[in-house]
């Protein structure tokens, strides 16, 4: 133990109580106050992963063959701190006290088949071959292997870091220089029996700002041929970036967590405090002897520190949310991030507001619905097995353009142009809404089913079409929920503004937004982007650990047996008169005859900002 201290003794010493008791009692003392920190730990930091998921990568994205993804690390609740500057601005606090994050490795791959060749496009319509195209434009062709392009899939990743728009940042909201980045060559891929896929770079080693936005980065030019028309893909990309945080103590207290387990294995009303262990030392009187096996004898106390040992130094929780009797770790959890994706693997990438495109949508509500809502649902639910507090939520909303066909491939039997087709435009309406909530569930395989609901945000017209702004820098979650807005690519979206003689003119807009879904109870008052409630534990529970502290002011439907975290999201016409296609343009016509961005390529993100502890 690096805090305790012991005399070193030169040979030939007499021994005294002091050279051998003092050093047992310290060791007691930390046992028994429940002092084992990270500084005395083998490994004081813990692993936590971001993982991203991304079905399907092409060359219709803007620019060609290259997708990002933002993400936050902010420090939890009890280190978050910042400063209002006025106008809805704040500076970045920053504390000794928040542990350290560092980014240690990524990795990367996709699926080759498991052979040294690249994937074909749907749209690979190479010249002289027009048979090769099919219905709706997808080729006859898609799919398949094509060994001789596979020098074509020259892959760059990199993650840049950027100031955020709440902490001062503005438009254009630019990149910062990589923080990291490395290409893998198209030969490391065309190896006949040994290739980079799946790719790893370890022993990265790069400290993050927790207060700054990180964004990752692909990028594969050679997926576009536009003079043979060979186009490429990625499919099925997986990435992971795995970083490292220091160990922290765990949450406790019934008013300071919702929905926190009242009772562990050492009694009721412990709200996930820890009871420490009795351990004696028998300190001999002066003047004694010094003995072996009597009950001041060293023997007999080191045996009592050794007993602590054999028994394991005891901390966290079980997957049922029970903690030991007794615990002596301090540090006993550790950051973590769940990445929920939404709106992905549609079947063009992204999702626009033309009904062709709406068509291929899994959840889509009835159209021309007589109360607003109707609209873009989707959903996805998360198992839980062990036991996680949620200390914030971020939505990142993806504004990335795309060109669906790319405006080079016949539908049945007529020809859309590349302005039909494409989507560029973020959608040009006041009259879009968007509700994300965040709730646990239980009643997989039960006798009881219930909801609750964590978290939920609302957010209408994504450009503020209707105080009439005169620059793209407007728009939804300004001042209440908005973290960030990030310019990430060098082609970026269009906007419709009023320009100074009152004519609609087109500027460019961001790749992504971020915000904050606040915790409930909004009005909590708690650290954050923005005010929230108290942290929430999530976990399945036993008989034991069922009762809970209140989940916004009321005991949780779920009876302490969280089973899972569910997402879910809704993009609708706020006018119920009206379906996504036919909401009316802020300058023109109807959203379904424009290049409308209603989702953009790649689709969105909930992040769910966690302390996890460490589970037996």
């Amino acid at each position: 133990m690096a805090k305790i201290t012991r005399k070193r003794l030169a040979r030939g010493t007499k021994l005294s109580p002091d050279h051998v008791t003092a050093p047992l009692e310290d060791a007691a003392t930390e046992l028994e106050g429940i002092n084992i920190d990270r500084s005395q730990m083998q490994a004081p930091m813990a692993p936590f992963c971001v993982n991203l998921s991304l079905p399907y990568l092409g060359h219709e994205a803007y620019p060609a063959g290259t997708i990002t993804v933002p993400f936050v690390l902010p420090p939890l609740q009890e280190n978050f701190s910042k400063q209002d500057i006025g106008g809805g601005l704040y500076n970045p606090l920053y504390s000794p006290d928040t542990p350290q994050t560092k980014l240690k490795s990524v990795s990367f791959s996709f699926d080759q088949r498991a052979e040294p060749a690249a994937i074909v496009s749907h749209l690979w319509t190479e010249s002289g071959t027009p048979d090769t195209t099919g219905l709706y434009g997808y080729s006859t062709e898609q799919g398949k292997l094509s060994f001789e392009d596979a020098e074509r899939l020259d892959i760059t990743l990199s993650i840049h870091d950027k100031d955020q728009y709440i902490f001062g940042n503005t438009y254009p909201h630019q990149l910062h220089s990589p923080i990291w980045s490395t290409t893998i060559p198209a030969s490391a891929l065309m190896g006949a029996s040994l290739r980079a896929n799946p790719f790893i770079q370890t022993d990265i080693d790069i400290t993050v700002n927790p207060y700054k936005t990180l964004v990752f980065k692909l990028e594969c030019p050679g997926l576009d041929d536009s003079g043979n028309n060979r186009f490429l893909c990625l499919p099925a990309v997986e990435v992971s970036m795995k970083f490292v945080c220091e160990l922290m103590p765990r949450d406790t207290g019934e008013n300071t967590v919702q929905n926190i387990p009242d009772r562990t294995g050492a009694g009721g009303s412990k709200w996930g405090a820890k009871t420490g262990p009795t351990v004696t030392i028998g300190t001999p009187a002066s003047g004694t002897a010094i003995e072996a096996d009597e009950a001041d004898g060293v023997g007999y106390n080191i045996t009592a520190i050794d007993d602590e040992f054999r028994e394991k130094l005891d901390g966290g929780y079980d997957r049922y949310a029970d903690a030991p009797p007794t615990e002596v770790v301090k540090h006993d959890a550790a950051y973590d991030v769940i990445a929920v994706p939404l709106f992905q693997n549609s079947a063009h990438g992204g999702v626009g507001a033309n009904p062709t495109y709406l068509a291929t949508m899994p959840y889509v509500g009835t159209r021309a619905s007589p109360t607003a809502g109707a609209g873009l649902f989707d959903r996805r639910v998360v198992p839980i097995h062990h036991s996680y507090t949620v200390h914030h939520m971020i939505l990142a909303w993806n504004w990335t353009p795309w060109r669906p066909l790319a405006g080079k491939h016949p539908i049945d039997n007529g020809v859309i142009n590349d302005a039909d087709q494409a989507a560029f435009v973020v959608a040009p309406s006041q009259d879009i809404g968007l509700k994300v909530g965040v709730g646990i569930g239980t009643g997989d395989g039960a006798d009881h089913f219930g909801y609750d609901q964590l978290g939920t945000i609302a957010l209408t017209d994504p450009n503020n079409y209707a105080a009439g702004v005169t620059n793209p820098d407007g728009g939804w979650g300004v001042g209440s929920t908005l973290i960030d807005r990030i310019t990430s690519t060098s082609a970026p979206p269009t906007v419709h503004i009023m320009g100074p003689l009152g004519a609609a003119v087109g500027a460019r807009k961001w790749n992504w937004e971020l915000h904050s879904i606040p915790i409930n109870p909004t009005s909590g008052g708690r650290p954050g982007y923005y005010d929230q409630g108290y942290p929430a534990f999530v976990g399945p529970g036993w008989t034991n650990t069922k009762a809970r502290s209140s989940l916004d002011g009321t005991a949780a439907p779920t009876k302490g047996a969280e089973q899972w975290i569910e997402v879910r999201a809704n993009l609708y016409p706020t006018d119920p008169s009206e379906s996504l296609d036919a909401v009316t343009g802020q300058f023109t016509a109807t959203l379904g005859d424009l290049p409308t961005i209603l989702v953009g390529y790649g689709g969105c993100y909930v992040y769910l900002i966690c302390k996890k502890s460490l589970t037996r």
